[in-house]
């Protein structure tokens, strides 16, 4: 939402210097914006989502569209980080939503480790795992969820473009 508000400050700020920007462009243009990694579903019965909240300030966000999206609904969250991110505040939002967290490590040599992100972070978590390898903790996630949970994929941009490149060829694996 916030988003597309700056998309319609932008083209009025256009506007008033020459620029003509038809409104109809400004809601096709958001109608059909696409934001990959961004609260983004791969599936649903388990609902799959990405997002690459990977600071506090989208953490909050992800939360925000938790508490109003998913209210008694479980949520299992797959989560790795870089060495460099704010891991502990980042967790301290999401992690007490979650009904179990799946710790992991996105394929850079920037990642921190599951098992020091594991020793950070575990008093945010009621059930907390360990599965280092991404995809493993994905389908980990996906074969405990019953139909009416959501499983999302975040703390890392690495992550979710790890998570969604090895999607695309799951899907396509699978459909074979």
């Amino acid at each position: 939402m916030q988003n597309s508000l700056n998309a319609v400050a932008a083209a009025r700020a256009l506007a008033v210097r020459g620029y003509r920007i038809e409104d109809r462009a400004i809601e096709r243009g958001i109608a059909e914006a696409e934001w990959p990694g961004r609260l983004e579903r791969l599936q649903s019965r388990p609902d799959v989502y990405l997002d690459g909240a990977h600071n506090p300030s989208a953490a909050q966000e992800v939360a925000g569209f938790w508490r109003e999206q998913f209210a008694g609904r479980k949520l299992w969250l797959v989560y790795g980080a870089l060495r460099d991110k704010a891991v502990d505040e980042i967790a301290g939002v999401l992690f007490p939503l979650a009904h179990e967290v799946i710790l992991t490590e996105p394929r850079t040599s920037r990642a921190i480790s599951a098992r020091q992100l594991e020793e950070i972070t575990a008093h945010y978590a009621s059930d907390l795992r360990v599965i280092v390898d991404a995809e493993q903790a994905v389908e980990f996630a996906i074969s405990e969820a019953a139909a009416e949970d959501a499983v999302f994929v975040t703390g890392s941009l690495y992550l979710v473009g790890q998570i969604r490149h090895w999607w695309k060829n799951r899907v396509g694996s699978l459909v074979r």
